[in-house]
């Protein structure tokens, strides 16, 4: 009888420990997930007496059916209530990578199941098991690629052009990390997430390793006057995928371009009034070199503050040959001006002459 009755007792123990104690994980559903995050939970001990808990995890990857990580904590001391968990309270934690892709600071992109299991250390009898989580999530980027060039809404000269963007981030992420590219030309009444979505690719190339692509000449050029839409998608293998905006872009020089390009060279003279335009920071200025100068230097301040003290200026040197120059300066590589105010331009040679033209910067909407 006392036999049986100990068998009892044996068999109901872990079911009567599992009562006392549970686990819930505390890790979001979908978004980024730092690795020392998987150990976010809340654990509560319903019993009066102080327990010996350890965890352990698997996690397994959805689209491969398989594990690609695993892990155990070291020993951690709970008293009778709730407590909040995190990976401090759990060290050390061992991990055994399946995948190395897990072996960063970011768990990679793509859906998973984690299972967990919490064991409590019974005298005599080792660790028993006393509760089970699982935690499905769908692990997504800060952010997509991002565009660069040719930029949206822009005009281009290039039949073959260069596209750049910058890597999704935290690109720790992705691993491999690869690009797919494509370039769609929009037809008349279609919007460019449409001409993505349905037209035949002018160009598209895949498995690329690197944020920028040259379209190669061995493809049909891209047509005058045409309107064409691009897109980038960052890839981890084929478990997950980050879409950048789609771009516009158009083959023949943009509106911007032309109003610069047909902009006059102002003459710079020795007491200048006239103010000239600078079409989003571009000077034009014209220049008789009467000298032996290679290099004359350029101030920027506003109109009206050269003789103030503390008034802000912006320096450049411009190279010039002898005779007559026609000088082109963006001077948005210094700083950008407040648009619409008037601003003068002082030019310096070698023999101490001065020579002045104002302008205003005027900056598209964009």
């Amino acid at each position: 009888m006392k036999i049986k009755l100990w068998l009892v007792l044996i068999i109901c123990l872990p079911i009567c420990v599992q009562a006392q104690i549970t686990m819930t994980n505390q890790i979001p559903n979908t978004g980024m997930l730092l690795k020392e995050q998987l150990w976010n939970m809340v654990i509560t001990n319903n019993s009066n007496d102080i327990v010996e808990l350890k965890i352990k995890l698997d996690v397994t990857d959805l689209s491969l059916g398989q594990s690609v990580l695993n892990a155990s904590t070291g020993k951690m001391t709970l008293g009778r209530g709730m407590k909040i968990i995190t990976s401090r309270d759990l060290q050390p934690i061992e991990y055994n990578y399946a995948a190395t892709e897990f072996s960063g600071n970011y768990a990679p992109c793509g859906s998973y199941i984690i299972h967990y299991r919490l064991f409590q250390e019974i005298p005599g009898k080792d660790y028993v098991v006393v509760a089970d989580d699982v935690a499905r999530i769908y692990i997504t980027p800060l952010s997509p690629p991002l565009l660069i060039t040719p930029s949206d809404k822009s005009g281009i000269e290039e039949v073959y052009p260069q596209f750049s963007w910058m890597p999704p981030t935290p690109i720790e992420m992705f691993s491999p990390l690869l690009y797919d590219i494509n370039v769609v030309q929009i037809e008349e009444g279609q919007t460019a997430t449409e001409a993505i979505a349905l037209n035949k690719p002018v160009y598209l190339n895949t498995n690329l390793q690197t944020p920028s692509e040259k379209m190669p000449s061995s493809f049909e050029q891209l047509k005058q006057g045409k309107q064409y839409a691009w897109q980038v998608v960052a890839r981890s293998g084929m478990a997950c995928a980050a879409a950048s905006e789609v771009w516009v872009f158009n083959i023949g020089k943009d509106s911007i371009t032309k109003i610069i390009e047909s902009a006059p060279y102002t003459k710079l003279s020795r007491n200048n009034t006239e103010v000239s335009i600078a079409q989003d920071g571009f000077i034009k200025m014209e220049y008789s070199n009467n000298s032996t100068d290679k290099k004359v230097k350029c101030t920027v301040y506003k109109a009206g503050e050269k003789e103030k003290d503390g008034h802000k200026t912006i320096h450049f040197s411009l190279a010039v040959n002898a005779g007559q120059n026609y000088l082109y300066y963006n001077i948005n590589k210094k700083a950008k001006l407040e648009d619409k105010t008037v601003y003068e331009i002082s030019l310096k040679n070698g023999r101490g002459e001065e020579w002045l033209m104002r302008f205003m910067p005027v900056y598209s909407k964009k």
